[in-house]
């Protein structure tokens, strides 16, 4: 008998033992929320790496809600492989990993970071810090990995944009912020220099 109930105490202790790990290993396996401060004019990106892979899962809400200047409307992530809309009204596969925000209903505001699936050589970040879409103005400070490149951009609509584009180890992390139609492009700066510096914090390796 007393051998039967040392049985049954040694059972629920690995049991209390298997479910005590199967919760720590739940906990640590949450992403957890990176903490930044600042923005890109007091951070060394050059140093920084990122991971080819999800991250969307790690941005803060409240640094999305701070970019866009109210409550995204809307939050979509999307994978390598995945069928996803890449401007208005064309759709392709994705070769990357991102994350889009869209601002508050009314405001035409959008925040957006995407990070390339497939590895990339310094040769190639150089070229693409190169080609600068039409209707914007490149920059090379501040810095976003390297190289890297700052554009800013307007529409015809006089809807403004900021952008950063740039190479962290083998990883090309492109960030940008798209503000109101009529909005001055150095307010626009200030938030989008903030929020590129957390999608590259949520992206880091």
């Amino acid at each position: 008998m007393r051998s039967a109930v040392r049985i049954l105490i040694g059972a629920v202790v690995l049991t209390a033992i298997a479910v005590g790990v199967g919760v720590l290993t739940l906990k640590d396996d949450k992403p957890e929320t990176p903490k930044v401060k600042g923005d890109l004019s007091t951070a060394d990106t050059t140093t920084m790496h990122v991971r080819r892979g999800a991250f969307c899962d790690r941005v803060p809400t409240a640094d999305a809600t701070e970019a866009l200047g109210g409550a995204a409307s809307e939050k979509k992530a999307y994978g390598d492989g995945d069928q996803t809309a890449i401007s208005s009204g064309v759709s392709d596969v994705a070769q990357e990993y991102g994350c889009i925000w869209t601002g508050p209903e009314g405001s035409a505001t959008s925040a957006r970071a995407w990070v390339f699936a497939p590895p990339v050589t310094l040769d190639w970040a150089t070229q693409m810090t190169k080609s600068v879409p039409k209707g914007c103005k490149a920059a090379p400070t501040p810095a976003y990995g390297k190289p890297s490149v700052a554009l800013t951009c307007t529409d015809a609509k006089k809807q403004p944009k900021v952008a950063f584009r740039g190479l962290f180890g083998d990883a090309w992390l492109s960030c940008e912020l798209t503000g109101k139609v009529g909005e001055a492009t150095a307010t626009l700066q200030k938030r989008a220099s903030r929020w590129c510096l957390v999608a590259v914090t949520a992206a880091g390796a």
